[in-house]
């Protein structure tokens, strides 16, 4: 007996949802921890393709409004829908979404469905193209069509009655679930853009001679990516390159470690009039210090 309660235990431990109880909506519980600098994203209006179900066809303003929640409830960015407002932001996104899909495989040719034991699978497919500008540049720093599918089960079963789309029992429902996970890897994706920008990830803790170094919020950050390292000029409030010891931008690789830790390692030796701790990360090149000495002048 105790050895059946264990498998069953496990097997709950292992499924997406928990049988017995509702699924929350995306965005759901407290507000995460608010960012000491936090970037505005410009949320444009969501729109949708010929893939989504026309039982859904007016999905799109309601998946906007998940999705602006559950960016806000990160506590990473301020979500705005004035254009003014993100134009004179130091550092700001737009990001714009379209549907491509939103239905069940049973209403797709038979071509576009997977192979189940017998027969063809029934899934319910949510699928988003996102793609994310960074306002100031007008550089596209993000542009990826991000898919979830959960297994539906019998063809033949309407599964979700009366129910609208962002209703607090239709997230608990095979569509609602995939337009969940749709959402949560967008808002992972979007959230490590603020790790790209200057100022949002500084060294906390440098030590003369050994290139590992400790990081603030590292799980922003791209396991094994390069990223520049640089300060904040006093006087203009830009950000500007450090040198290493042979006067290049000192660069830098994250290491993500277990238990969601991440560390530095710099690429090379600062020169020894840089300042490391309390240094920031940049994806992007920074500019050279003297370039801002001759502005200056």
């Amino acid at each position: 007996m105790r050895l059946c309660i264990t498998y069953i235990f496990v097997a709950l431990c292992g499924c997406s949802s928990n049988p017995w109880m509702y699924n929350p909506a995306p965005g759901s519980g407290a507000m995460g921890v608010e960012s000491a600098q936090k970037p505005v994203i410009l949320l444009g209006a969501f729109t949708s393709g010929a893939g989504v179900d026309p039982r859904w066809s007016d999905i799109a303003l309601e998946m906007q409004k998940s999705f602006s929640r559950a960016l806000i409830k990160t506590g990473n960015f301020d979500v705005v829908t004035d254009r003014h407002v993100a134009e004179n932001a130091q550092t700001a996104f737009f990001i714009e979404a379209k549907i491509t899909d939103f239905l069940h495989t049973s209403e797709a040719p038979d071509s576009a469905r997977r192979l189940s034991w017998f027969s063809k699978a029934n899934d319910a497919v949510v699928a988003l193209d996102i793609t994310a500008t960074e306002i100031r540049t007008g550089r596209a720093v993000l542009s990826d069509q991000i898919a979830a599918t959960v297994s539906v089960g019998n063809d033949e079963t309407d599964q979700y009655g009366a129910l609208e789309f962002g209703s607090y029992l239709f997230w608990s429902t095979p569509l609602g679930q995939a337009s969940t996970d749709v959402i949560d890897e967008s808002i992972a994706q979007i959230v490590k853009l603020r790790g790209s920008m200057p100022g949002s990830v500084t060294i906390t803790k440098y030590t003369i001679g050994n290139r590992e170094v400790n990081l603030s919020t590292g799980d922003v950050l791209d396991g094994g990516g390069i990223y520049y390292v640089g300060t904040q000029n006093p006087k203009t409030r830009a950000f500007v390159a450090v040198q290493d010891d042979l006067g290049r931008p000192l660069r830098l690789r994250v290491e993500h470690h277990f238990w969601s830790e991440s560390s530095g390692w710099l690429l090379a030796e600062p020169a020894e009039h840089e300042a490391i701790t309390g240094a920031t990360l940049s994806k992007s090149p920074l500019p050279a210090q003297n370039t801002f000495a001759l502005e200056l002048n």
